[in-house]
């Protein structure tokens, strides 16, 4: 069985529960709020899609296909970092909310058959697409894990070369 370590876990069970209780508030009681003219909006809105409206109506595809990624994750978790006794705290909280948001969005394709989405931008005219604590966490941890990739990609250049020195 995989074991996620005992940080990751609590980052991934708060990153769900925050993400839960707000989507319950956006059902209990939002409508549409102005909260920065032009710019910002709270907006219920059902998604039965991905980022971009992808796959929009194709429920069980998306449930399986965020299964697979799930797992995929963790099994590389288990491999490349979990059976390492380093405790890198960055690598933690990225993980933790990657997989915190994955499950927070998969939970509302299961339960409720879409992802619930309540934050409206507009930048410079362009409407983004609507989106949710979950969406941010997982948009968030896959920046951070390409700077964490970049870094220690320098860091091995340079033992090489000092290795070679």
């Amino acid at each position: 069985m995989i074991k996620l370590k005992k940080k990751i876990l609590i980052i991934v069970l708060v990153t769900f529960f925050i993400d839960q209780f707000i989507k319950f508030l956006a059902i209990k009681y939002l409508t549409n709020v102005t909260i920065i003219p032009g710019f910002l909006s709270l907006v219920f809105a059902k998604n039965k899609g991905v980022a971009f409206s992808l796959l929009w109506g194709n429920r069980w595809a998306i449930i399986a296909l965020s299964i697979l990624l799930l797992s995929f994750l963790i099994h590389v978790l288990s491999k490349e970092y979990l059976s390492k006794k380093e405790n890198d705290n960055f690598k933690n909280v990225t993980f933790g909310l990657l997989i915190g948001g994955i499950i927070g969005n998969l939970f509302d394709r299961i339960f409720r058959g879409y992802v619930i989405d309540y934050v409206s931008l507009n930048i410079f005219g362009y409407a983004f697409p609507i989106f949710n604590l979950a969406d941010v966490c997982i948009s968030v941890s896959v920046i951070l894990l390409l700077i964490s990739s970049i870094k220690e990609e320098k860091e091995n250049k340079n033992k090489k070369v000092n290795v070679c020195l």
